[in-house]
């Protein structure tokens, strides 16, 4: 209670400075069709929010694309070169230390080239675990991706542009849980104060969601959300593309 009372106040101070908090929803680990991704498309379309659907490319994603043309508002972005962790303990990651930007490049083309067909592809890549390999930018840059998009509090300007996320719906440890209504008000109050404070007004907050491993408390949470960014005057869904430079806005 205390922490919606508390956000309910940070939003209160948004109106007063006339000003609207601009929110963007990536979804981490699409391959195919299936009940938990009907659930997903069913919550962005019901409160007409953007949705970005980071698809893994590690085989034929021909079932998501017949599902994918028959929805409106969902964009696709790469989730890794093929998702497979190469870490030998600790961390996870895709790419080793060792690995070089033209490798990385390579390895990031083959990825794009399945899911580039995906009705409304864009190019832009989200490293799985948010493991990012000092080249990766160098390797982004090299094929002309768009953006990128990792986890920040605050996301440091980049080559390509990067737009990252900063409310997970879960906790990972030791299994994949709801992280709790209490928590999840504490850090979109955090991120809104923060932009006010700095006057970053339009820094995106980005909602992180993993269909597949959603517990029905955070069902329930996200269409609260769902529902409070509809009637809320100071909160507004913004589409991936609209925060990105113009080459990013086609599809």
């Amino acid at each position: 209670m205390l922490e919606a009372l508390l956000l309910s106040r940070e939003l209160a101070r948004w109106r007063a400075a006339g000003r609207r908090a601009r929110l963007w929803w990536r979804d981490d680990d699409a391959r195919m069709p299936g009940p938990a991704l009907e659930r997903l498309l069913a919550h962005a379309l019901a409160f007409d929010a953007p949705l970005t659907l980071a698809v893994i490319p590690d085989g034929d994603r021909a079932s998501l694309a017949e599902r994918l043309a028959t929805v409106r508002g969902v964009r696709v972005v790469q989730h890794g070169a093929d998702h497979v962790d190469r870490s030998a303990g600790g961390g996870a990651f895709e790419f080793p230390p060792e690995r070089t930007a033209d490798e990385i490049a390579a390895a990031l083309r083959d990825g794009w080239t399945r899911l580039a067909p995906l009705p409304g592809a864009l190019k832009l890549f989200t490293p799985p675990w948010n493991a990012i390999h000092p080249r990766l930018t160098d390797a982004l840059a090299s094929e002309r991706y768009v953006g990128w998009s990792a986890w920040s509090e605050v996301a440091p300007q980049a080559t390509p542009p990067r737009v990252d996320t900063h409310l997970d719906l879960l906790r990972w440890k030791p299994a994949p849980r709801f992280r709790g209504k209490a928590r999840l008000a504490s850090q979109l109050r955090r991120q809104l104060a923060r932009r006010r404070k700095a006057g970053t007004w339009d820094a995106p907050i980005g909602l992180l969601t993993h269909h597949l491993d959603h517990d029905e408390a955070a069902w329930k949470w996200l269409a609260g959300l769902m529902r409070m960014v509809r009637r809320h005057p100071v909160l507004t869904w913004s589409d991936l593309g609209d925060l990105l430079p113009e080459t990013g806005r086609a599809r």
